[in-house]
């Protein structure tokens, strides 16, 4: 199965490579492992060539057996830049009504002490209880041990959405699926082998393969025992070892608290018609302020689109490469400027236009101000949370409500409770942050894995000109509660 996609600014082709089974049944399971490597890694050993050699033994072992279902085996290309391979599956496992896949990726070295399963979609989905389950069950039978995320970290990965093996494009899709690998007793020593020339083979343990194959093929042969699988069920939240959130409870728990915000934006948004002679001026002005990061977004996409940014089908370059430790002349120039024209825009807009000068009798008041910074915020709060609701409450949620508690500053020790409340608000931001960037190896770099993630696609359009609105109204409610003595316009 061959497909096009951007490499290094160059268009490519990859090439997918299948096995199917027919079963007596119209459904079908898959079993997958992506074969190809980092450009920084020599063997890829561990990632994911060990994969490809439990799949090659899968494929033997399953071939032999009888079967109910069909069987797809599959191996994948361009795992490493976005999972490109498996995103160009969901089409041909929607035909064959696959119920659900097991992903193979990454084989540590030495002996494992445990089974990891990934269950992170790609922008989208989770994998659902039933087949979690499933496989942590056919670990037990194998007298293996089957971890998963944790229940809160399972809240950061439903908000975060960016995956990094084959399972997340088909959770995107709706596929049940989800990844399987080994953990290793030695982290750090694993972490330096990762895409890097020490990744080859050496020191692996037969019985690492045997635990993982074994799990598996015990969870193939309990999908042929299964009844016809709804593939629903991608709502059930883990809040406990063995406790999970229905769907209807959950979507019940994430909506009641976003009213009490909704309410106040509301209000604010009245108080403003009621109290202002040109409330539209006054809901304008934030939006103003907005315009130099919205700018340098329509530069960033340009670049990209022209191939001076080098393009990259979905993910940047793979952690480790070069690539990604470069902040390119030809891309940071045209950005600062961007930045310097939207900045002029808007002193040009205030001293051109009455709507972004004074506009009444008298200057707004910090209340005008923080009215119509809330309304933002409330709009802001109410898109991102119909467009993932675990993002909402895990980026904004604490800043919402933060900004409910800001009070009006008339001596230091109230400015410093107003910064706190800001500084908490942005904490689980900086948190994840810090997390991923020493995750991939890039540290303070990860803001630049950011913009290239923008430029990519990861996020969308839509979310990256809301999350660009989000630091705008948080930079204002900064200048005017904290650091302006006046709460004048000399904040801006």
């Amino acid at each position: 199965m061959p497909f096009a996609m951007w490499l290094r600014g160059e268009r490519v082709q990859g090439e997918n490579i299948i096995a199917s089974l027919t079963g007596d049944t119209p459904d079908s399971v898959s079993v997958m492992a992506h074969y190809d490597g980092q450009t920084t890694s020599h063997q890829a050993a561990e990632d994911n060539a060990s994969g490809v050699g439990v799949l090659l033994e899968l494929a033997r072992v399953l071939y032999a057996r009888p079967h109910r279902r069909g069987l797809i085996l599959i191996a994948s290309d361009a795992e490493e830049w976005g999972m490109i391979g498996a995103r160009a599956l969901g089409g041909f496992l929607r035909a064959k009504n696959t119920v659900a896949v097991i992903s193979i990726d990454y084989l540590n070295r030495g002996s494992a002490p445990a089974l990891g399963i990934d269950c992170m979609g790609q922008s989208a989905g989770y994998t659902p209880l039933w087949l979690r389950e499933l496989v942590v069950e056919a670990g037990h039978v194998q007298g293996v041990r089957v971890e998963q995320a944790a229940p809160a970290w399972e809240f950061v990965e439903r908000a975060v959405e960016v995956s990094a093996q084959d399972q997340g494009p088909l959770l995107r899709e709706r596929i049940p699926a989800l990844n399987i690998a080994t953990l290793t007793k030695e982290y750090d020593a694993s972490r330096l082998r990762y895409h890097a020339t020490l990744d080859v083979f050496q020191d692996f343990d037969s019985a690492s393969f045997k635990m993982l194959g074994a799990t598996v093929e015990q969870a193939i042969v309990k999908f042929d025992s299964l009844p016809p699988v709804v593939s629903g069920g991608m709502t059930y939240l883990r809040v406990s070892t063995r406790r999970y959130l229905p769907g209807d409870r959950l979507r019940l728990a994430l909506t009641l608290p976003i009213l009490p915000i909704a309410l106040a934006g509301l209000l604010a948004a009245l108080n403003l018609a009621t109290e202002l002679r040109s409330p539209w001026s006054m809901l304008l002005r934030p939006l103003a302020y907005a315009v130099p990061p919205w700018l340098a977004l329509a530069v960033l996409y340009a670049l990209t689109g022209a191939n001076i940014l080098k393009r990259w089908e979905l993910y940047p370059a793979t952690p480790k490469d070069p690539f990604l430790y470069q902040i390119p002349r030809g891309v940071a120039l045209p950005l600062l400027l961007a930045l310097v024209a939207g900045y002029l825009v808007v002193r040009w807009l205030r001293t051109r236009f009455r709507v972004f000068g004074p506009f009444d009798a008298r200057p707004p008041s910090l209340a005008d101000h923080s009215r119509a910074l809330y309304v933002w915020l409330c709009f802001v709060c109410v898109c991102a949370f119909l467009l993932n609701s675990f993002a909402m409450w895990f980026y904004l949620g604490p800043f919402a409500f933060a900004a409910l508690l800001l009070v009006r500053r008339c001596r230091p020790l109230v400015r410093g409770f107003n910064a706190l409340l800001l500084l908490i608000a942005v904490l689980p931001f900086l948190a994840l942050l810090y997390r991923f960037g020493s995750e991939i190896f890039l540290g303070w770099r990860i803001a630049w894995y950011l913009v290239l993630q923008a430029a990519y696609g990861v996020w969308s359009p839509f979310a990256a000109i809301l999350f660009l609105l989000a630091v705008v109204l948080w930079l204002r409610f900064l200048a005017i509660f904290v650091l302006d003595p006046e709460g004048s316009e000399s904040a801006a």
